[in-house]
């Protein structure tokens, strides 16, 4: 179990939670990027239930992990706000310090090729811890292009990305604007670019296809996860993905 020590707004769609705790302690250092599972009271009771094999069983989400900290166990964590209804969101818009979780994992990061000479990192507000600590993680000789799309221009929060890294922000009401962001920087793509995309499911086929057919980039080298389902909660989507992978 762990508890909230610091809420902070980042943005109009995007709060930041600090929590630690005694079990925390067991968390391995260096995982940013990776993500954790976080159990979660059940809606209008302050008391946490870790029973997982209770039916029907704590509400749990995936977050990835900004940073941790294991000399004071501080494990910081964002949650998107402000833009549907859902246990972790509303959670999340009233969580305040002394507040209780459970605190699952880690589990392993979405890429796992670290020496690849030319990358495109894709994400929008679920992924932007994700981004961030896979182009640290990368090779520093490798020329990097990551496109964060978000809703609002406030939501362009203070990333930090390595120093091979071009960070291209884009609002989601130009349309196709993902696509159209990477085909301005296409001339300096080549058949071993390796990609992540970290973003709304619909987001990921056209992008996927850009990619392979205009490209030639094979599809062990595109890592491509849905965060999430627009008009879709989470406990449905999981079972979309894990019926219809991506």
């Amino acid at each position: 179990m762990a508890e909230v020590v610091n809420v902070e707004s980042l943005s109009p769609h995007l709060q930041r939670i600090t929590v630690a705790g005694e079990a925390l302690h067991t968390l391995p250092a260096g995982e940013e990027g990776g993500y954790v599972k976080v159990i979660l009271p059940d809606p209008g009771c302050d008391e946490l239930e870790l029973d997982l094999g209770r039916t029907p069983r704590p509400t749990m989400r995936s977050y990835t992990i900004q940073a941790f900290d294991p000399e004071t166990t501080e494990l910081v964590l964002d949650f998107v706000v402000n833009r549907h209804q859902g246990p972790a969101t509303n959670w999340a818009k009233t969580a305040k310090p002394g507040d209780k979780v459970g605190i699952a994992g880690p589990g392993p990061k979405k890429l796992d090729i670290w020496d690849a000479p030319r990358y495109v990192l894709l994400g929008d507000l679920t992924s932007l811890n994700a981004v961030a600590a896979y182009s640290q993680r990368i090779s520093p000789l490798a020329s990097i292009d990551a496109v964060i799309i978000v809703p609002h221009e406030e939501d362009k929060v203070a990333l930090e990305v390595s120093a091979n890294t071009r960070l291209h922000w884009v609002l989601e009401n130009q349309e196709n604007v993902l696509v159209e962001t990477v085909r301005g920087f296409r001339e300096s793509l080549t058949t071993d670019t390796v990609v992540f995309m970290g973003l709304e499911a619909r987001e990921i086929r056209p992008l996927r296809n850009l990619f392979q057919d205009e490209i030639g980039v094979p599809r062990h080298q595109m890592f491509a996860v849905g965060y999430w389902k627009r008009g879709v909660d989470a406990d449905r989507f999981g079972m979309e993905k894990q019926a219809n992978p991506l």
